[in-house]
């Protein structure tokens, strides 16, 4: 009876094809060149490719661009509210005079 081997991937570690034994890639040891590798665990050898993919997350920020917030009022189900800027989503919580309570602060911090 032969035995089938598969193609192993994992967002993280190098499986072994044969054994499936892993370990985690030191980040010095990465590279996107294919090349052998050899199971410290079966000792058979394999090749190894590995690819790179970088993500990058963008957020608007009022006050970072000296502009002031554009704040909306909502009305959660279990009927407490919170101000919302319809710009760059900062939340506050009400103030007791029904205002955004971040301006409140803010305008203490200076």
């Amino acid at each position: 009876m032969s035995q089938e081997f598969e193609e192993q991937s994992h967002h993280a570690d190098a499986i072994c094809p044969y054994c499936l034994s892993s370990y985690q890639v030191e980040s010095e040891d990465y590279s996107e060149d294919i090349r052998e590798e050899e199971c410290e665990e079966c000792g058979n050898t394999y090749w190894i490719e590995q690819s790179f993919s970088v993500e990058t997350t963008t957020k608007p920020d009022c006050e970072l661009n000296g502009a002031s917030h554009k704040w909306e009022l909502m009305t959660f189900a279990d009927g407490k509210s919170a101000f919302f800027c319809s710009v760059c989503n900062e939340c506050s919580l009400v103030a007791d005079d029904g205002t955004p309570l971040a301006e409140k602060s803010k305008g203490e911090a200076e």
